[in-house]
């Protein structure tokens, strides 16, 4: 007992300091809590009260927050909508509708310690009449859908191949900064390799890998789930074809799992498949070779609309006398 009571105010005196340090903090998981990773999570889904006999009134609460890097298309925060599932909304009488929008959530700010933006929403329903000795449980799905951005920057050196052979030459190597990324539940993973050497003739040709995965514990909406996806170049390259990625749909997807009142994102697309993961490859020629050694970013944006659950259950007994 001595050892399990050490042990347990270390993790608490653990979870004081990491609350410290971060934004976040330490807590503990909250009843109906869901994931969704960096983005927006939902924090709390609960029932008040757990149990209650037929036709009488309940209330449910769902709090969520922006987690991630991103403070929505018009810098005001990102919009979210809540919708509850799972269960009939006539059978228990929700109210005040079983969509509710909970506004716009702005991102964490780090430098001044502020949390990022919460958003709310309430709902009350009547249990369903059920026969005297009769005892149910039931399981109400919440979901939330809101639209994200998650952006990359990949520095590549370019350097002349004369300059290349005095770095070989000097025992030196040509290294590139790792890049930087927002957080969000879609990662991009961008490779362009350490240099690209630029040849005093115009043909000079590499290869730009991007990689997306979903990772986050949610799903991208939209049929075959689709992501908007924007790549900006150095001003000294193009790609081959005219297109990053070729892969490009320019036909706007297919929305209809997403409330009408989250609107379609503009842009052109491409899709993950089953929603997990895609690789896209883009071929590029040096159009104006640097006369000396340049570093030069390539930016990717991928836009996209995506949704976490949490669920909670409450208890119906039955009074009625059929």
């Amino acid at each position: 007992m001595a050892d399990a009571s050490r042990k347990a105010q270390f993790l608490l005196m653990l979870c004081v300091l990491v609350a410290i340090v971060t934004v976040s903090g330490c807590t503990t998981q909250p009843q109906g809590a869901g994931g969704g990773g960096p983005g927006i999570v939902i924090e709390k889904f609960e029932t008040s009260p757990t149990t209650i006999e037929s036709g009488e009134p309940v209330n449910l609460r769902l709090e969520v927050r922006n987690m991630g890097e991103y403070n929505g298309p018009a810098g005001i925060g990102v919009p979210a909508v809540a919708e509850i599932m799972s269960i009939d909304p006539t059978e228990w009488g929700v109210m005040p509708s079983t969509i509710i929008d909970m506004g716009t959530m702005l991102m964490p700010d780090i430098e001044s310690n502020t949390q990022g933006g919460l958003g709310t929403a309430n709902w009350e329903l009547m249990a369903p009449l059920l026969q005297r000795g009769q005892r149910k449980s039931y399981e109400i799905r919440a979901r939330v859908y809101y639209p994200y951005e998650t952006k990359a920057i990949k520095p590549v050196w370019f350097v002349t191949a004369e300059e290349l052979r005095r770095v070989v030459q000097m025992g030196d190597a040509l290294t590139s900064d790792a890049g930087t990324q927002t957080s969000g539940p879609l990662t991009v993973t961008v490779n362009a390799g350490q240099f690209v050497r630029a040849n005093e003739y115009k043909d000079s040709k590499f290869q730009l890998q991007i990689r997306i995965d979903n990772s986050g514990a949610g799903q991208i909406r939209g049929r075959n789930y689709p992501v908007a996806m924007t790549v900006i170049w150095p001003p000294w390259v193009a790609p081959v074809g005219g297109y990053c990625p070729s892969q490009t749909q320019w036909i706007t997807p297919v929305f209809n799992d997403v409330p009408a009142i989250l609107t379609s994102l503009p842009g052109t697309y491409v899709y993950l498949w089953n929603g997990r993961t895609t690789d896209i490859t883009c071929e590029f020629q040096i159009v104006q070779p640097p006369s000396s050694r340049t570093q030069g970013n390539f930016e990717v944006a991928l836009g996209y609309i995506y949704s976490v659950d949490a669920t909670t259950s409450i208890e119906v007994k039955g009074t009625e006398e059929f």
